[in-house]
């Protein structure tokens, strides 16, 4: 892998900046989609049109920046053997997903009579809320497998051809057309480890790899931080949703949506736009612990309450949001709490 001529570090502060922010849209998108559960006849609120629309490229969005912090943190400024880099991933992704998976399947499995997807008291179901995603105790952990396994799998990649002396640009362009063809086979890949989400969502994975190394490049051509880049983004993911919902295209769509993210970023960095900046940092616990409060402010609540839908709505995206976000702040300022110091044994959180 001969080394390019983008692969040098940025060093303006806004450079990861934007990709906080494009953290802290997706994050709000995956609480506000497991928000409306209690919304009347409509399948827990994934047939209602916003949340459609929405996960046309909440998921992949995070892929892209899943993709484009791999390079930035694992190859543009520390080489990492591919062990050492596998333990990393292992403590950061696998062990939270097993600790909480595990933890929380008990109370679950009793709790069944107050859920919509009672989940049985075995080993069996133990077993496969591990493996797969269908059963999973907390159901968007399938992320943390799929993520592990483009890490793990890219990151082999661009280590052994570094020997042949390839060009990083050639394997992100071939791994784009595998993943790309791969979906279109004639079978399905089976849903052990999540591997038929992994083989969907790979495309938007190195698309973020792609970025991160020739973001100048791309810069140079793209205006992100033009109001008419975001409103033309915008334009072709919502044309491109109703055109191509339920197609092959819907990746064209999802592209389009993840632009129109990087476009919006950045122009909140253009005009110092600081609404977003309390959640940096806290990303990452607020996926991990959004789901308890999702539960208990819509499913357990309505069991003991009859309110509009609405109001479990916005109960469940300001609790999701900001009781992980409290904690985050908590841990920040107690720096050797016994709390603070199992998330970061357990649940692969930092705090810095």
């Amino acid at each position: 892998m001969r080394p390019d001529k983008n692969t040098k570090n940025q060093k303006s502060p806004n450079f990861l900046t934007f990709i906080a922010y494009l953290q802290i849209i997706g994050i709000i998108l995956v609480v506000l989609g497991h928000s409306f559960h209690e919304y009347p006849n409509s399948n827990y609120g994934m047939d209602l049109l916003i949340y459609r629309m929405m996960h046309s490229f909440r998921m992949p969005l995070f892929m892209f920046v899943s993709g484009f912090l791999m390079i930035y943190t694992s190859l543009l400024k520390k080489q990492k053997s591919w062990k050492k880099f596998t333990q990393n991933k292992l403590k950061r992704l696998i062990l939270p997903f097993f600790v909480l998976s595990t933890v929380t399947f008990i109370p679950r499995s009793i709790m069944s009579a107050y859920a919509d997807d009672p989940i049985e008291f075995s080993i069996e179901s133990l077993t496969k809320s591990l493996l797969f995603p269908e059963n999973m105790v907390i159901p968007y952990f399938w992320f943390l497998q799929s993520s592990f396994t483009l890490l793990t799998f890219t990151f082999l990649i661009l280590t052994f051809t570094k020997k042949l002396e390839w060009r990083n640009i050639h394997i992100y362009v071939g791994l784009i057309i595998l993943f790309a063809l791969l979906p279109r086979l004639p079978f399905e890949f089976t849903s052990f480890f999540s591997l038929n989400k992994t083989i969907n969502l790979g495309v938007y994975f190195i698309l973020g790899c792609t970025y991160c190394q020739y973001n100048q490049i791309i810069d140079n051509i793209i205006n992100w931080n033009s109001w008419w880049t975001f409103i033309i983004c915008s334009i072709i993911w919502s044309v491109m949703f109703f055109i191509s919902e339920n197609t092959p295209l819907i990746q064209i769509c999802s592209i389009a949506g993840i632009m129109m993210c990087i476009s919006l970023s950045k122009i909140l960095i253009r005009y110092n736009v600081k609404i977003l900046d309390h959640l940096i940092g806290a990303n990452y616990i607020i996926f991990l612990l959004s789901w308890y409060f999702n539960i208990a402010s819509q499913q357990l609540l309505h069991h003991f309450s009859s309110f509009p839908w609405w109001v479990y709505t916005i109960l469940s995206l300001i609790s999701g949001i900001y009781i992980p976000y409290l904690f985050y702040k908590y841990m920040l300022a107690h720096k050797n709490s016994r709390i603070r110091l199992f998330c970061c044994k357990y649940l692969g959180q930092t705090f810095k």
